[in-house]
């Protein structure tokens, strides 16, 4: 495959365990991070105009996510600005969200990496982050 022709992800499923908090929870926070709600009688589906996150129940809704166990670890958004991490940031302690990392510098990451640590409803790990001059 040449670099023309990568492949690149095209959507991202997230087996959920409660669909009405985690609807509550993502249609707040995700509209802040840039993404936009779609959804229709089969699914519900936020977008960014290139890439997808849906949203389905989980047929094994009794068993708890676990961040180090094979599959997902977590999913990290890129944010346009700081500032735009510190908002988010806000918004979550306004709905009560499980915040595991408050925003600031994370230098062993990437230096001027900038980012907020948070978890859904189902307890699937998330991130927000800023990172200067970072190129992909």
């Amino acid at each position: 495959m040449s670099a023309a022709t990568t492949a690149k992800i095209h959507h991202i499923c997230l087996s959920i365990k409660d669909l009405e908090a985690s609807l509550l929870f993502y249609d707040r926070v995700m509209p802040l991070m840039g993404w936009n709600e779609r959804r229709s009688k089969k699914s519900t589906a936020y977008s960014n105009g290139a890439y997808e996150i849906y949203l389905e129940k989980s047929k094994e809704s009794d068993k708890p996510f676990y961040r180090y166990g094979i599959g997902l670890q977590h999913i990290a958004f890129n944010a346009p600005s700081r500032d735009a991490v510190d908002h988010l940031y806000q918004s979550l302690q306004e709905i009560n969200a499980a915040v595991t990392g408050p925003p600031k510098e994370y230098p062993q990451y990437h230096e001027h990496y900038y980012a907020v640590f948070f978890k859904d409803p189902s307890g699937i790990q998330l991130e927000f982050c800023y990172t200067q001059g970072f190129r992909f």
